[in-house]
């Protein structure tokens, strides 16, 4: 089978790169790439030429513009992997665009168009699927999940680190509103008479100087905001966590997502805490393999605690997150489950 993949797109943002990852490791699937990052959206010949060596043509995360223009080039099948919805993000999450004004009109449009106009659609979540199908009137027959998953070739656990005094709880992330990281940095507050207990909070972006700014104000020497680092350094850098923290954000979406960090800190056999949402029950079971909790500081607080002074328990909450994301949730489970979806949209 002949994939394109087509678009402007980061080969590189994780929910891609995974799923390139997996479709890399099936001898059946020949990829071919127009990345208009590098090649020309009005070369039309050569988009054209493109699209019509391919059986399927497959538009990664963020590609909503670009799919009226392939869909029509091509006449090929149409796969599209939008991630997220531009009108929940920016109207609802980021909350940069007013609710009723033009620009949501606008990115109301983008979404529903894009997905309408594709043959299938991939959805992260069930939530996310349920989400596009109440709100966009897609057909929930066109509506699939695949979950991120993680490349568990990329993550993969450390030997035993040394016993040592701090017990570090850590995160990374964008800083974005889903991601909750003032609830964090809450949180730590509520910790700071704690001396051997320390927040190390990885990388940076939206609310990064905010959250500066209320550790500043809140005198915290529990927390460190470590900043970006580098994608090929992340697994090394996690695996100094004793215990990881998910997302924590209000907003609707953080309710309808699994995010990519919770993946990846399962692949490196961590503990992992974070706020109850139907999303994550998807995957991850409380008690088994994650530990849900109700997303105010306090209540962070006593289930770090708990899994601070419970090693036991620590211990067969990372085994369990393990053994979840290994198997079913890989590179190579994820880029079948999208070569199975491509299959469909072959000719008998």
């Amino acid at each position: 089978m002949k994939i394109l993949v087509a678009g402007d797109f980061e080969p590189d943002y994780n929910r891609t790169k995974i799923i390139l990852d997996g479709l890399r490791t099936i001898p059946a699937v020949f990829l071919s790439f127009y990345n208009y990052k590098e090649q020309s959206k009005w070369n039309l010949a050569a988009l054209r030429k493109a699209c019509k060596e391919a059986d399927v043509i497959f538009l990664p995360s963020f590609t909503h513009q670009d799919v009226a223009m392939i869909k029509f080039l091509s006449g090929k099948p149409v796969l599209f992997d939008p991630l997220i919805s531009r009108y929940l993000s920016k109207v609802f999450d980021y909350k940069k665009v007013a609710k009723f004004s033009p620009r949501a009109l606008k990115n109301y449009l983008k979404d529903k168009i894009a997905m309408q106009l594709a043959d299938l659609v991939i959805c992260d979540t069930a939530g996310h699927r349920d989400y596009y199908h109440r709100t966009f009137n897609i057909p929930l027959r066109k509506l699939h999940v695949v979950p991120v998953g993680v490349n568990t070739d990329e993550f993969q656990p450390a030997q035993a680190l040394k016993v040592r005094d701090t017990f570090v709880v850590g995160f990374y992330g964008g800083f974005i509103p889903l991601q909750g990281t003032r609830m964090i940095v809450e949180t730590a507050k509520v910790l700071k008479a704690y001396p051997d207990i320390h927040f190390r909070l990885i990388g940076n972006g939206f609310e990064f100087k905010v959250i500066q700014q209320l550790v500043q104000a809140y005198q915290l020497s529990n927390i460190s905001l470590a900043g970006w680092v580098a994608y090929d350094q992340l697994a090394e850098e996690m695996n100094h966590f004793d215990i990881c923290l998910g997302i924590f954000g209000e907003t609707l979406k953080a309710d309808l997502v699994i995010p990519n960090k919770i993946f990846h800190y399962a692949a490196l056999e961590k503990a992992i805490i974070t706020k109850e949402s139907a999303a994550i029950r998807e995957v991850f079971t409380d008690g088994r393999d994650i530990l849900l909790t109700e997303n105010k500081a306090e209540a962070i607080a006593e289930k770090i605690l708990l899994l601070k002074n419970d090693q036991v328990l620590r211990g067969k909450l990372a085994r369990g997150a393990y053994e979840t994301v290994s198997g079913r949730y890989s590179h190579r489970a994820i880029g079948q489950m999208v070569y199975e979806l491509a299959k469909q949209l072959m000719p008998a």
